[in-house]
């Protein structure tokens, strides 16, 4: 498994699997299919785009030995002057036949060897959606704490409300 940043080389493969993570998992995303189905290539191909020096955002892919892209996750710096100390993780998602192989918690461990020697960014933050396949306990293993109390009717799917775990994790600096 090779772990590394997409590139616009990269955006019909992900605009591929971002649609299916989208259709497959419904309730991993605050994001919906319906949301994302009419978007256009460019729209991947800047959605992936690295930038910032140093970095603001970026997308990381796993590719398996075909390289073929199977797993992503996405990162962006806050870009509000009160808040350049926060960053957030989001879209993690692993093709379901490559799931239970650490290709998770690969990407999430390599997004914070990336993110964590940038100057000033001090806190990682997400929200996990309470589902029966939540990654809760997965973010605690990678030393995410629970931010707050649960987030209630945090989001729709599907016509039911869900609720949502915001989690953060302390960078060292």
């Amino acid at each position: 498994m090779t772990i590394r940043f997409l590139n616009s080389d990269d955006a019909i493969d992900y605009s591929v699997l971002r649609k299916f993570s989208l259709y497959e998992s419904p309730y991993a995303f605050s994001d919906s299919f319906e949301d994302e189905e009419n978007k256009i290539l460019l729209h991947y191909q800047n959605e992936i785009q690295k930038w910032g020096n140093p970095l603001e955002a970026f997308t990381l892919g796993a590719f398996n030995d075909l390289n073929l892209l199977v797993g992503f996750v996405k990162f962006k710096r806050d870009q509000r002057s009160k808040a350049r100390h926060r960053a957030s993780l989001h879209s993690l998602y692993v093709k379901p036949e490559y799931r239970g192989k650490g290709i998770a918690k690969m990407l999430v461990t390599e997004l914070i060897k990336i993110v964590e020697p940038i100057p000033g960014i001090e806190q990682l933050q997400l929200s996990s959606i309470v589902s029966h396949i939540s990654l809760i306990e997965f973010y605690e293993n990678l030393g995410f704490q629970k931010l707050g109390g649960l987030i209630e009717k945090d989001l729709i799917i599907n016509g039911k409300y869900v609720d949502a775990w915001y989690m953060v994790k302390h960078l060292k600096q």
